[in-house]
């Protein structure tokens, strides 16, 4: 193995990825009760919840590209800071609202501020590691995140009361607060992200445009194997895999807490010795991979519409292989979507597969509601199955650049 500091993350990474942890505290606070919220705190339907959580992503999907083009003219810092700020100020107003127009408004501020935020820190973390290193900074970034989640459900679920508003108003003045505390952390890193006016002049001679991007034959193909892939995956939790569980399956609400802890635990643990496995394997392949674990996932849960008494252990093996792709994908997609992007425009190819995800989890809960509303589970599992299956072989087929290897780690 290399030796030294090329395998070493350099110490601004490592206190970015501080603020990182500490702003999904907060966010894990009250991402297990989003719906609750809403629903049963604040009496708006279920159907007006839903609706509001997918005019958010589609809020986010169109305010990303704007987003990217000011990441590569001002250099993420900026952005990133300005989009704490309006992240704390969105989510702390959340403990606000009263009725549906209320919620629709605030949610548009923590839209704007998300899809602000997730490609300038993306875009930073590339600026400070190097291109061989960049699976172990996602890798570990995704596995703090997890923690950070998995902390702030735990500590949460001991406080929130159905009968008291105001612990759940606590929760996200709680998680808006978390926002300023990374901000803070931002702050401290000096001028990394940042564009000097020589910089900002060179950039605009080169006269970058999402044209380019779009003219990047090889960014689209992966663009779109992305699409499909969290398609066919992430988007099918929120709604597909939890109402499939219970009313397919059978599984009392409580029970689906102990798959998702599974699956917090395992990227916890194992993510690390992961990211070892990944940092030689072609970047393509890790793709192809992540999609078959999940096809293997989705295999798994059909137990548990076969034999509700095996429900519980199938959906658990469903999350707990989910987990594994997901540690796959976690570092290998950030990471191609950086080796791909020249420096001007990289605001804008990590805009652009934020907005791979705003897409997939607008689709996502729209079709797993289509076809288990109608009770078609087998072909709603067959198509996830075939589906991924696809991606396996277009991922596969992927012409990727090789990635950057410093003198050490190559003579090892």
């Amino acid at each position: 193995m290399p030796h030294g500091s090329a395998t070493k993350l350099p110490p601004l990474v490592r206190r970015m990825m501080l603020g990182l942890t500490l702003s999904a505290l907060g966010n894990g606070l009250v991402l297990p009760f989003a719906f609750v919220y809403l629903h049963s705190i604040r009496n708006i339907s279920t159907s007006m919840a839903g609706l509001i959580f997918s005019y958010g992503a589609l809020t986010a999907l169109v305010v990303a590209p704007l987003a990217g083009s000011l990441i590569d003219k001002w250099g993420p810092r900026p952005i990133l800071i300005v989009s704490l700020i309006i992240s704390s100020i969105g989510y702390s107003s959340l403990s606000l609202i009263k009725t549906a127009p209320h919620a629709f408004f605030v949610i548009t501020i923590c839209s704007i501020g998300q899809s602000g935020m997730w490609p300038s820190q993306s875009a930073i973390s590339t600026e400070l590691t190097p291109d061989h290193l960049r699976e172990r900074i996602y890798g570990a970034q995704f596995a703090l995140l997890n923690l950070g989640l998995g902390l702030g459900g735990m500590f949460s679920s001991l406080i929130v009361r159905l009968d008291d508003p105001s612990t759940f108003e606590k929760l996200y003045v709680g998680d808006g607060i978390s926002y300023l505390i990374y901000l803070g952390v931002v702050l401290s890193l000096g001028k990394v992200g940042t564009r000097s006016k020589a910089q900002r002049e060179h950039n605009a001679k080169l006269e970058g445009s999402w044209a380019d991007v779009l003219r990047d034959k090889t960014f689209v193909k992966f663009w779109l194997v992305c699409l499909c892939a969290l398609f066919l995956s992430y988007s099918q939790m929120e709604v597909g895999f939890t109402s499939f569980a219970t009313t397919v399956g059978g599984v009392n609400p409580s029970k689906l807490a102990w798959a998702y802890a599974v699956n917090t635990a395992v990227i916890a643990a194992f993510q690390l010795a992961v990211i070892k496995r990944l940092e030689k394997m072609p970047r393509a392949r890790g793709i192809a991979i992540a999609a078959t674990l999940w096809a293997i996932a989705w295999i798994f849960l059909s137990v548990a519409g076969l034999a509700q008494s095996l429900a519980v252990p199938a959906i658990i093996l469903c999350q707990l292989i989910f987990a594994f792709g997901e540690m796959v994908w976690s570092p290998v997609m950030p990471a191609i979507a950086n080796q791909l992007a020249p420096d001007h425009l990289r605001g804008r190819y990590n805009s652009a597969t934020s907005n791979a995800w705003q897409i997939g989890m607008i689709m996502g809960p729209a079709s797993a509601g289509a076809f288990l509303g109608a009770g078609l589970w087998v072909p709603w599992l067959v198509f996830l199955v075939l589906g991924l299956c696809l991606v396996v072989v277009a991922a596969l087929r992927l012409k990727l650049p090789a990635r950057v290897m410093p003198a050490k780690a190559e003579s090892e």
